[in-house]
């Protein structure tokens, strides 16, 4: 019996399967450091990332991607109610700011005068971009917002006096899982940014919802069976190769047309 892992968010539920079981070895060998001159350096004394480092890079991007994308789809989904939809909100300097660590606590200020003023509790998810000038601003999913406030911001501007710092953009959105590959875009992109380095690519609130991960050997179908998902109702299905754990499967099912059957 094989490796498997299980990830639920939303109305997904992702299934890995793998022909054999992860074996974990002793410590490995501590890495080389590198010495002050090993470093990669272009002609011009530019650096460079050899072909491997910047396919890691690449890779990582895209790992982080799909676990960010995962974390928004937790909270979207098939409820119909408006308060269960986020509101898309775009975050501008009227400036040409570009320190993101500052940015950051303005944006925190944000939130809590938000909380202080509707007396509401948000969840939100948000993640920084530069813009060609060089400017930081954000574009965040906000739950818990008062319907009335995105109806009158035209009028009253609330939000972009409670912003100061330049101008707010809402958008009222379905809560369609989409919103999550839109969210994802910006955050590959600071993913690998620069400007970005030992900065976070996108901040969440602690009471966000996360991904549900269960992993181990045991077999799928109880798994399968307790979420009430019909084994041959994938919506994608696909086999690969893998170098360490043989063949893969990977299936996605929705569990809303699940529920729908039924």
């Amino acid at each position: 019996m094989g490796f498997n892992k299980f990830i639920k968010y939303g109305d997904n539920f992702e299934l890995y399967e793998y022909e054999k079981n992860i074996i974990r070895l002793g410590r490995s060998k501590p890495r080389r450091k590198k010495a002050d001159g090993d470093k990669d350096l272009g002609a011009g004394g530019e650096n460079t990332l050899s072909e491997r480092q910047l396919g890691k890079r690449q890779d990582n991007a895209r790992r982080a991607s799909l676990g960010f994308r995962r974390l928004v789809g937790a909270n979207l989904g098939s409820d119909s109610r408006q308060s269960a939809r986020p509101i898309l909100v775009t975050l501008t300097y009227g400036d040409n700011f570009t320190d993101l660590k500052r940015a950051y606590r303005h944006f925190s200020s944000f939130i809590q005068s938000l909380r202080y003023k509707y007396k509401k509790i948000f969840k939100y998810v948000c993640v920084p971009e530069f813009q060609k000038r060089g400017a930081v601003h954000f574009h965040a999913l906000i739950w818990g917002l008062p319907t009335k406030v995105l109806l009158s911001e035209r009028q009253t501007r609330a939000l972009a006096r409670t912003w100061e710092h330049g101008f707010v953009y809402l958008k009222p959105t379905d809560g369609n899982e989409k919103l999550s590959f839109y969210l994802s875009k910006y955050m590959a992109k600071a993913f690998i940014d620069p400007r970005l380095k030992n900065q976070k690519c996108y901040v969440a609130s602690k009471n966000i919802q996360r991904p549900i991960v269960q992993s181990g050997f045991s077999p799928v179908w109880p798994v399968l069976e307790d979420h009430g998902i019909d084994e041959n109702s994938a919506e994608i299905d696909r086999t690969y190769p893998t170098e360490w754990l043989g063949k893969g499967r990977f299936r996605l099912f929705k569990t809303s047309k699940q529920n729908k059957k039924e």
